[in-house]
């Protein structure tokens, strides 16, 4: 009994049950109503000696599978037999029809097929290569409406360069309808030197999973039409008019690289390249990931991509397997540019390097770049880099724009147009498109993260002068001092307006503290008195998107020099030690957070003398107030360092007071208004982005008001308020202060 026997018996024996066959040589036209499962081949499969199929679909034949197929073949591979000894093994095998007859398999249901052996294929379709006239040739079609299963294992061990496919076509049309899971790439040829005209088409619908290269060669046409939730994790290569179209619906992924040129081209022995073409469409939703996913690191390979169009409103990603040898970046050349794309690149625009779109004839659209801020680039905002080249001679309405403004290092860059391409510079810079002349202008804008961390030089400056005390402050009234001495507290708040203008503006803060002191008169016959006090300072600085924290801590002493005649001298030394923080949005709304600490001294020296006239009198005021601070560095969280100079601060201020005084035998009040000017004579400083020097200066002038009243109560008890005000062109201030004191 023949296997054509075998089958007509299995077939009778009804729908329930399945057809085991050693495998299936099929001849003329059968149709299979059982599901069909084949686990082992016997020689009678042997289409010739070097290879054997599970199912051979024979020339002039057809066949229609109504219930699932399942092929299930494996052969060890014999390491010590020599390669041309090697049986080779195909799960689904179709031979060219011939004299012109057409040939048709369909599966209505499921097709599953694991091939495990050398160098395998799960599906084979190839012509009669002894036959050079189409005409000999018939249409195969094969279509599989059911889900697609196809595993292809190579067990040979070695590195050869043919590794079988998981479709390997030659000839013909095959439909794969269903869900499709492949794992190891297809191959489609037309052979169009060989058999001149005949057309090879491979059509995959609905949703699939791709592994393996996708390879169009000599006219061979891939259709991949993709549902919802698909990947591909393949390389698509398509040389000598092969063609590939990947249309991906939203959901679905895309991960390797695409290349259309002729890889093996010889200018020695071709005359000219022999392309091919790939079109990929990308739904919204959809996304590209151009990701090198196997690298020999015995050799230098280019992981460029070349396609011929690229459309549709979805993603596409320049990533970068850190893992493997690959280039830093990656080129992606589209010969034409369609739709509303996003592309995600990375730069190094200090090295004049990034990943770079390159448009070599058409492109129409409007496209967004995005960007990864990076604030550990050493940048000066002095830099320019192209990230999309389009060609001079290609035609170009599209428009480039960032999703938001790119931080690198401390400045902001944006894109701009520069002749036909599309570049990336600081903001401020004005790019100039005149080829012979590369001067360029620029005032590069500082990002938060900068603005922040060089704005603690703003936020101590003036925490400085806020805790630098005038004896009116500190002690009120002090003529009416205990004999023994005095202890006092005083605590004061206020608010801090930016600094007017560069790149460290708009800064503000409220800020709030205390001060605790005691002094004693050196005799009572000695008009000096020398005293102690610590302190604490708190302020909340605003920052561009963003805010933070300082925290002074302050001690010193002082000494007091009162005469009979009204004239005093007061003199102080003082140590601080500041702590800050921030915390800020930067363009793309990420966190950032930055710390530092700084230290410094002080001294300051006051005189004046009161004029008194009845109950009104006016008191001339000078003071002269030397500090110096520290540096520091900061290290934001998003990779930005930037480094505080220290400077040395000199204050001049000259003041009159005018008051009302009224004394009792137990009490005394006194009501005054000050007003005068404060100059700020040295305060020059820097701060360095990532190395990148910028100057800071804090000299300038402001007008300095306030009112106020000190009342003596018993001649021991002692209050003291007043609000004060400050106009000026670097800050404006507005601060109340009282105390307490007690003198005994």
């Amino acid at each position: 009994m023949n296997l054509r026997q075998n089958i007509k018996i299995a077939l009778g024996l009804g729908l329930f049950t399945p057809l085991a066959a050693m495998a299936l040589d099929i001849n003329g036209k059968q149709v299979f109503t059982e599901e069909v499962n084949i686990n082992k081949i016997d020689d009678s499969t042997e289409n010739n000696s070097l290879l054997k199929s599970g199912i051979i679909i024979n020339k002039n034949s057809e066949a229609t599978f109504n219930e699932n197929v399942n092929i299930n073949l494996s052969e060890t591979v014999n390491p010590s037999v020599g390669e041309a000894d090697h049986i080779s093994l195909t799960g689904l095998n179709i031979i060219d029809s011939n004299n012109n007859t057409n040939s048709r398999t369909i599966f209505e249901k499921d097709l599953v097929i694991n091939v495990k052996g050398y160098h395998p294929s799960a599906i084979s379709i190839s012509p009669d290569h002894f036959s050079q006239n189409k005409a000999d040739h018939g249409d195969i079609y094969v279509e599989v409406k059911g889900k697609t299963i196809l595993n292809s294992f190579d067990d040979a061990g070695d590195d050869d360069y043919y590794s079988g496919y998981s479709i390997d076509m030659e000839t013909g049309t095959l439909v794969l309808s269903g869900e499709s899971w492949i794992n190891n790439g297809i191959h489609v040829t037309g052979h169009n030197e060989d058999l001149t005209g005949l057309k090879t088409n491979l059509i995959i619908k609905n949703k699939s999973n791709i592994y393996g290269t996708i390879e169009a060669y000599d006219s061979g046409n891939i259709n991949l039409d993709l549902a919802e939730g698909s990947k591909i994790q393949a390389d698509l290569i398509a040389e000598d008019n092969g063609i590939i179209n990947l249309k991906l619906a939203s959901d679905s992924i895309f991960i390797g690289i695409a290349d259309s040129r002729d890889q093996f081209f010889d200018s020695d022995i071709d005359d000219k390249a022999h392309p091919g073409f790939i079109n990929i469409d990308l739904s919204k939703g959809a996304l590209w990931n151009i990701l090198d996913r196997e690298v020999d690191e015995d050799e230098d390979q280019d992981f460029n991509s070349y396609i011929t169009q690229l459309s549709g409103a979805g993603s596409v990603t320049f990533d970068h397997n850190t893992q493997t040898r690959s280039p830093s970046f990656k080129n992606l050349t589209v010969e034409n540019l369609k739709g509303a794309l996003t592309f995600t690149m990375s730069t190094d625009i200090v090295a004049e390097k990034s990943d770079k779109l390159i448009i070599t004839k058409s492109a129409e659209g409007h496209h967004t770049l995005n960007l990864i801020n990076n604030g550990s680039s050493k940048t000066t905002g002095q830099e320019k880099l192209t990230l999309v080249d389009i060609n001079e001679n290609a035609t170009s309405t599209a428009e480039f724009k960032t999703d938001h403004q790119v931080e690198l290092g401390g400045y902001k860059y944006h894109l701009t147009k520069d002749g036909n391409n599309w570049v990336l510079v600081s903001n401020g810079t004005v790019t100039n498109t005149d080829k012979n002349d590369n001067n360029t202008s620029s005032k590069p804008q500082i990002t938060t993260t900068a603005n922040a961390s060089a704005g603690f030089l703003n936020a101590n400056y003036l925490m400085s002068y806020v805790e630098t005390q005038t004896l009116l402050k500190r002690l009120g009234d002090m003529r009416n001092s205990g004999t023994f001495g005095d202890v006092w507290l005083r605590g004061f708040s206020g608010k801090l307006d930016s600094f007017s203008s560069g790149k460290l503006s708009k800064f503000d803060m409220n800020y709030h503290g205390f001060q605790f002191g005691a002094d004693k008169q050196l005799s009572e016959n000695t008009p000096f008195v020398i005293g102690a006090f610590v302190g604490q300072t708190y302020g909340d600085p605003d920052y561009r998107k963003g805010d933070g924290s300082l925290r002074s801590f302050n001690t010193g002493l002082y000494t007091t020099y009162l005469d009979e005649s009204g004239f005093y001298l007061d003199g102080v030394a003082k140590y601080a030690r500041q702590k800050n923080h921030f915390k800020v949005r930067d363009t793309a709304d990420n966190r950032v957070q930055g710390t530092g600490h700084t230290n410094g001294l002080g001294v300051s020296l006051e005189l004046g003398k009161k004029y008194q006239i009845n109950d009104f009198y006016i008191e001339p005021q000078t003071q002269i107030a030397y500090s110096h601070q520290n540096g520091t560095s900061i290290n934001a969280t998003n990779g930005l360092n930037v480094k505080l100079g220290n400077y040395n601060s000199l204050i001049g201020r000259a003041s009159a007071l005018f008051g009302y005084q009224v004394n009792t035998e137990n009490s005394n009040i006194n009501l005054y208004a000050k007003t005068g000017i404060v100059r700020e004579f040295d305060g020059d400083t820097y701060y360095k982005l990532n190395g990148n020097k910028e100057s800071h200066s804090f000299e300038g002038n402001w007008w300095n008001n306030s009112i106020g009243v000190s009342a003596q109560v018993n001649k021991a008890h002692t209050i003291y308020l007043d609000v004060e005000s400050s106009t000026g062109n670097r800050f404006n201030l507005l601060q109340v202060n009282g105390g307490y004191r007690y003198s005994f």
